[in-house]
């Protein structure tokens, strides 16, 4: 089968290996789509310290069970070849403090694939019994394509982001970061009920693309360009409150300090993009959160369980993912892609398709 192996960090080696051996509890599934995330981007340059390479990379991942471990426990339905199926990125112990306390995100025995077991840029990978034990594979309904189950693992983040904020209904919310991540963010503010929803950013013709892939679930659009003046504009589409939600898309550290501003009191903050390494040291006015009581929290991660929620949603038609797939490219085009941090205007999200 054809792999492509991260070597060494800035160095893709399209390789021929073996298919591997189906694990005697566990599965082998034959890769369909991967999608590419900026998190592979930044690892193929800068490199991640939880990765030993060589590593194969890719943790958005759908495909269909070639091959069922003769110790897996199955009724026939749930795991059987052929079964087109969506791999959760993430595998997490199930008995650490935080699994128990109903975190697994915090998992401290956390692994994922593309990190500690090889990913999705390859035509076929092995999914161990502890995936399963955590329910992290989940059969794909027939009218959700592999593109759209593959990236469902990004819907799966956005709804850990909105839980740990309490969105309600109702709510006014404030996206800053009109890429992928904040368009579905949207769409799953506008479906949970909140009103109105806006959408910040600096470049205007992805706002235009938010406002084309989320329609009327997206009340507005600021541009961010002049910090003061998006800032009034924020006041004033509020009527000076601010707004209930504010979550941070980008990871960029004046965003960070401008959303303290633009929240509501009581409201929440959700530092959902992290920052690059080097620029997390972010000056805060504290007193803003002291007056205002409203609440920083941070998002890393989903689970398996958010993982169902989101195919769930996509199947309903509650959110429409297809959209944001704008490339489908082969695995020999993938270094050149990992290579270019920044795309072009057009470019939302790229799936390898086997």
């Amino acid at each position: 089968m054809r792999a492509a192996l991260l070597e060494e960090v800035g160095k893709l080696t399209l390789v021929e290996r073996d298919v591997p051996v189906c694990p005697p509890d566990g599965l082998l599934v034959r890769v369909a789509s991967c999608g590419v995330c900026t998190t592979d981007v930044k690892i193929y340059n800068y490199g991640h310290h939880k990765i030993s390479l060589p590593r194969v990379l890719g943790h958005e991942l759908a495909g269909v069970i070639e091959e069922v471990g003769p110790q897996v426990q199955t009724d026939g339905t749930r795991y059987s070849a052929g079964t087109r199926v969506a791999v959760c990125a993430v595998i997490n112990c199930g008995e650490c403090r935080y699994c128990m306390r109903g975190v697994p995100s915090m998992c401290e025995r956390l692994q994922a694939f593309g990190y500690h077991y090889d990913g999705g840029y390859q035509e076929h990978i092995q999914v161990p019994a502890v995936s399963l034990r955590c329910g992290g594979v989940h059969p794909i309904p027939e009218n959700v394509s592999d593109d759209e189950a593959a990236v469902a693992e990004l819907l799966a983040c956005c709804i850990n982001g909105q839980s740990l904020s309490d969105v309600r209904f109702g709510e006014s919310m404030l996206i800053m970061g009109a890429g992928p991540v904040g368009i579905i963010h949207a769409q799953l503010a506008a479906a949970r009920g909140c009103a109105p929803v806006y959408i910040s950013d600096i470049v205007p013709q992805k706002l235009e693309v938010a406002k084309r892939i989320v329609g009327d679930g997206l009340t507005g659009t600021f541009d961010a360009r002049d910090g003061e003046g998006f800032e009034r504009a924020a006041a004033e589409a509020t009527g000076g409150y601010g707004f209930d939600q504010v979550m941070i898309a980008t990871g960029v550290p004046v965003a960070q300090q401008a959303a303290i501003r633009i929240v509501a009191k009581m409201g929440y903050v959700n530092f959902f993009g992290g920052l690059p390494k080097g620029k997390s040291d972010v000056v805060i006015d504290t007193n803003e959160v002291h007056y205002k009581q409203c609440r920083v929290v941070g998002t890393h991660g989903s689970s398996a369980l958010e993982n169902r929620m989101a195919i769930d949603m996509i199947a309903k038609g509650q959110i429409d993912l297809a959209p944001l797939v704008t490339h489908r490219i082969g695995i020999d085009e993938l270094e050149g892609l990992l290579k270019t941090e920044q795309k072009g205007a057009d470019y939302l999200k790229a799936v390898v398709a086997w």
